[in-house]
């Protein structure tokens, strides 16, 4: 294991040529009224005051129309029935956007971050995907979920289609700030280069950077010029060389984030082309199941 010890720099601190450590300046959050959602909103939060960026809270609501009659056996209602079901399913969407919203401006409030709250029609991916798009870094869980509906987005699809990187929260056991301990899992593909790239506000923030590289055929070995880059970063870095080959590498990288108690994963997303992801999974889509700490991704 190879460390390298250098002074940290925050992001947004000014450089020695008299240029600005990258940092963030939108962070979009999706929100919804499960309490799970208030851990996912102090996450990003924290993250906001951390790069001094502005938080913009998410909460996607159903529409009756299209959550309910599509999939109804049904073929017709009776007028009076059908408009106080209608009204029914508008008032509970409008009681869950109101708790969302709470759980958000208590998050916001507490970390003391400017924000604002928005609500979309979650039946529409695209208005989900347009705000992401517009958004230097998007929080969400594993599963995008629209409230009172049956939609799903998972956050790989999500990732594959913002052009930007996700923060990925668990369902449970998410602590702000997140990215105290973080680790880097590193193979040298686009997509880890994508990441990492993408990660610097986060990483030069950290306490401790770990660097993981798996390598079960023995080929791999501490690379000079990674270990420059992190250091012309201004950061301190421990470079680690898994040759395991009784394990695959989301359970390597699960081992190491238990051991070093990590809170944040750095990868890329999904390194393979996607229609052989469809095959025989991967990496991201096992952890994806169920992240064993916040991952930050990015294709």
């Amino acid at each position: 294991m190879i460390t390298i010890k250098v002074t940290l720099f925050k992001p947004g601190d000014e450089l020695s040529n008299g240029a600005k450590a990258m940092t963030y300046r939108d962070i979009l959050v999706q929100i919804d009224e499960r309490p799970q959602s208030f851990g996912r909103a102090q996450a990003a939060a924290a993250l906001a005051g951390q790069t001094q960026a502005h938080l913009t809270g998410l909460f996607l609501k159903s529409e009756f129309q299209q959550d309910y009659l599509i999939s109804s056996p049904l073929s017709y209602f009776p007028p009076a029935e059908l408009n106080a079901l209608i009204m029914e399913h508008a008032a509970a969407v409008d009681k869950a956007a109101e708790e969302a919203r709470q759980l958000f401006e208590r998050a916001a409030s507490e970390a003391g971050v400017s924000s604002d709250w928005r609500t979309l029609d979650g039946d529409l991916r695209g208005g989900l995907l347009s705000c992401a798009r517009r958004s230097d870094l998007t929080v969400v869980p594993a599963m995008v979920t629209v409230s009172l509906s049956g939609r799903k987005l998972g956050a790989g699809d999500l990732g594959l289609a913002t052009g930007g990187p996700l923060l990925v929260t668990p369902e449970t056991d998410v602590a702000a700030p997140v990215g105290k301990d973080v680790l880097v899992a590193w193979k040298g593909a686009r997509e880890s280069a994508r990441a990492l790239k993408d990660a610097w506000p986060l990483i030069e923030a950290a306490d401790n950077v770990h660097v993981l590289v798996v390598s079960p055929e023995g080929e791999g070995g501490p690379d000079g010029l990674l270990q420059r880059h992190f250091e012309r970063h201004g950061c301190t870095a421990n470079l680690i060389v898994d040759h395991s080959d009784d394990a695959t590498a989301s359970q390597l990288i699960r081992h190491h984030v238990r051991d070093l108690k990590c809170d944040l994963v750095v990868l890329g997303l999904y390194g393979r082309p996607r229609i052989q992801e469809l095959i025989l999974g991967g990496v991201t889509r096992e952890l994806l199941r169920n992240p064993p700490a916040a991952l930050f991704m990015s294709h």
